[in-house]
């Protein structure tokens, strides 16, 4: 089991790395707090660490996607409550390493040279990554925006019991 592991993280280290320092370079790049830095590194390392995890298990492309989105948004909303900032704020940086910025490149230059066959291989690959990152997004935001309202509620109908409703 052990063995497995050091295996797993002796092939994946470079990217799972190189997806901590990407995010940091994009947290530089929308001015981030210094304080908050590190926050949005380890979002971005997770997803990679969940995207490789996922790649290795032998998943689809929609799902090597849609589980590291839910755990970079678990992530940032978690780390927003902590912190006492916007999820967005750690959100957009975890979810950089799994940008669909190649297959988007290769569905444009199959487009340019007129390869329609190839374009929409790679357009149907970036479609799958982009709604595998949306849903992802949007199914852990949703449940959190409820428990916020439903915990607002709570307070409204326990100190004013007559405010039901």
């Amino acid at each position: 089991m052990v063995s497995m592991i050091w295996e797993f993280l002796i092939r994946n280290c470079s990217l799972i790395v190189s997806g901590a320092i990407g995010t940091l370079g994009f947290c530089l790049f929308f001015r981030i707090r210094r304080d908050k830095l590190i926050y949005g590194c380890i979002g971005g390392l997770l997803t990679s660490l969940f995207y490789c995890i996922c790649s290795d298990l032998g998943m689809s492309i929609l799902m090597r996607n849609l589980v590291p989105a839910i755990v970079g948004t678990l992530y940032a909303e978690i780390i927003a409550r902590i912190v006492k900032a916007p999820a967005t704020v750690f959100l957009i940086p975890a979810v950089i390493p799994l940008t669909p910025g190649g297959t988007l490149y290769y569905t444009m230059s199959a487009i340019v040279d007129g390869d329609m066959a190839k374009a929409q291989e790679q357009g149907g690959i970036t479609l799958l990554v982009a709604l595998g990152i949306a849903v992802g997004i949007v199914f852990i935001s949703v449940i959190f925006y409820q428990l916020t309202n439903w915990n607002r509620r709570l307070k409204v109908t326990k100190n004013k019991p007559w405010q039901q409703g």
